[in-house]
């Protein structure tokens, strides 16, 4: 919990510092308009004319975004497909008179609990004594995590690093306005203020990508964490079961 909140409060703060430098700036630009009378001049551009003025590090969103998308896609469909529930298969597991019919019981569950529920039978099975078959499963639930944990960092990554590009290509399109008002002064105020519009592009499209990486990092981490903890119990459950004698 402290974790995410960390990161949100990563993620606010560029947000607040992005914002109140460009509310600075385009009040500034809005100032030197008003004094030129050239508000009413302002002609506003479509939203496909300021991507297009967006720079390259637009481009480096957009392939971000590509990439977010692909792994909230790819996580989505594997905790979907993990998600059997642990208990019902320790029911299953317990119908079972001999340790080979407990193992049968688990044959047919590819999810994260079946496979360490497997690996924790057949070390019964196999005669390893009550330490060992713990060792065993842990070692089992250990590889579990590093599959159930595959690529949440990248997407961690995402959160924090698609605002600051998004900030670094705002920064960049606010120098070049300023470059381009101190050249040619202010005899067109409005293309200070159009400038920053089209820089502050870069913020959204970071943002826009950053936002649903922290919704999708939270809730898979959430869901990481339930089939764990759901995990966990049964497989408690199961070594106390296989400590007691139990016919091969």
């Amino acid at each position: 919990m402290c974790v995410s909140s960390n990161r949100t409060s990563r993620l606010v703060s560029a947000v607040f510092w992005t914002v109140l430098a460009a509310a600075a700036s385009s009040s500034t630009g809005l100032v030197f308009a008003q004094e030129a009378g050239a508000v009413d001049s302002v002609k506003t551009k479509t939203l496909w004319e300021m991507l297009q003025a967006g720079g390259p590090l637009l481009l480096v969103l957009a392939l971000l975004s590509v990439i977010t998308a692909t792994l909230i896609m790819e996580r989505f469909l594997y905790y979907r497909s993990v998600g059997a529930t642990a208990g019902e298969l320790l029911h299953r597991i317990k119908q079972g008179a001999t340790l080979s019919d407990m193992l049968r019981a688990t044959d047919d569950v590819s999810g994260v609990a079946g496979r360490v529920m497997r690996v924790t039978i057949q070390a019964a099975r196999d005669g390893y004594k009550p330490d060992e078959i713990e060792d065993l499963a842990q070692s089992a639930v250990t590889k579990e995590l590093i599959s159930l944990e595959k690529h949440l960092p990248l997407l961690d990554s995402m959160v924090t690093m698609c605002p600051l590009i998004g900030l670094l290509g705002t920064t960049i399109g606010m120098i070049h306005s300023f470059s381009v008002v101190a050249a040619i002064g202010m005899s067109d105020p409005t293309k200070l203020a159009g400038g920053i519009s089209e820089a502050l592009i870069n913020t959204a499209a970071g943002l826009a990508v950053a936002i649903p990486a922290l919704f999708a990092y939270n809730y898979f981490s959430g869901k990481k964490e339930a089939i764990l903890m759901n995990m966990e119990k049964s497989l408690t459950e199961l070594i106390v079961l296989l400590k007691s004698p139990i016919p091969q």
